[in-house]
């Protein structure tokens, strides 16, 4: 299926909205309680409507860009805006695939979800079940719980982590990384690692 492209400052322009839905919505309710104060049903039906998204889109592929070169894309089967909100956000139901590119737009690393909310205020994505990490080297992270900050340009954990790399699988309870997954930390860290032999051997002449 063919998807939708967005660009993200187009998205994000979308806020707007916010400003015409709240008091329109207001004034519904007032005019149920004038006129039947005792009739909370048709009040529950009018303020169920604020749950809904503000608006939605299938099959979308937003692309974030920077200095006319693509930067990121995030690319989802289902995403859902609520931005009649205090705290505006954006939900992604079904999932979402982001991916990272570097100045020549090569690819360097790419996230993955079942699950995603993004806080628009403060720019965090916060990604849930079965969240998947690789980068340019194949180290490959796996949590259940992964926050992205755009603006720092950061991912990071509290809860527990693996990476899988070509040195063995190291396990531990929270991880911070560039978003690229480079310089990658890994915080009350246990498992497995293999040395290769002949480092091995180099390092007992060494002694």
């Amino acid at each position: 299926m063919k998807k939708q492209l967005l660009d993200l400052d187009n998205f994000l322009s979308k806020k707007s909205f916010r400003n015409i839905i709240i008091p329109v919505f207001a004034g519904i309710i007032m005019f149920f309680y004038s006129c039947d104060s005792s009739n909370i049903e048709k009040i529950n039906a009018v303020t169920s409507e604020l749950n809904t998204p503000t608006m939605s889109f299938t099959n979308t592929e937003i692309i974030i860009s920077k200095n006319a070169l693509i930067n990121t894309k995030v690319i989802s089967p289902e995403i859902n805006r609520y931005l009649d909100l205090e705290e505006p956000y954006t939900e992604f139901p079904k999932g979402l695939h982001v991916e990272f590119y570097d100045s020549t737009e090569t690819l360097t690393s790419f996230i993955k979800a079942k699950y995603c909310i993004y806080d628009e205020t403060e720019e965090l994505w916060t990604a849930q079940n079965n969240v998947v990490s690789v980068n340019a080297e194949g180290d490959t992270l796996n949590t259940e719980f992964l926050i992205w900050n755009q603006k720092t340009k950061k991912i990071y954990s509290d809860q527990y982590v693996r990476i899988t790399n070509k040195n063995g699988v190291i396990h531990g309870k929270g991880f911070e990384a560039n978003e690229d997954l480079t310089n990658w930390e890994i915080k009350q860290t246990s498992g497995t690692i293999s040395i290769d032999k002949e480092d091995e051997k180099k390092e007992k002449e060494n002694k």
